[in-house]
């Protein structure tokens, strides 16, 4: 598959499910291989996939939907660092040279969109509506 077409597919509900899935999978396969101190669970993490989606499905500013929003929020980033901590158990544990850790230029301007992104719906939900 094309990168681009591979990135669309992620936005095709239910689909989206099956690729995260595959994406922890190959992942926990991998880690297995190399024999990767730690180990993930894609079901965990689809599941968390699926509780961040559920933020689509209903805009309202009460304060019960601003706080199943910052659930939904935590949820996406925890299934985020569980992934990437994985990556990085699999990097350290693969045979070869080892791999430099970094974190790039676009790496902390990714994280600020994000953090801004977050902070941003927090207060959009959390502050009075003007109509």
């Amino acid at each position: 598959m094309q990168p681009l077409g591979h990135a669309l597919s992620m936005i095709v509900p239910g689909y989206n499910y099956w690729q995260i899935y595959r994406h922890f999978a190959l992942l926990a396969a991998q880690l297995a291989k190399v024999g990767g101190k730690t180990s993930v669970d894609p079901l965990s993490a689809t599941l968390g996939a699926a509780l961040f989606s559920l933020t689509f499905f209903h805009w309202s500013s009460e304060v019960v939907f601003t706080i199943l929003n910052v659930i939904e929020l935590a949820a996406a980033t925890a299934v985020v660092v569980y992934g990437q901590r994985a990556l990085n158990a699999y990097y350290l544990a693969r045979p070869g040279q080892p791999v430099e850790q970094r974190v790039l230029e676009v790496d902390w301007i990714a994280l600020a969109l994000a953090a801004t992104n977050f902070i941003l719906v927090v207060l959009s939900y959390a502050t009075p509506s003007s109509t």
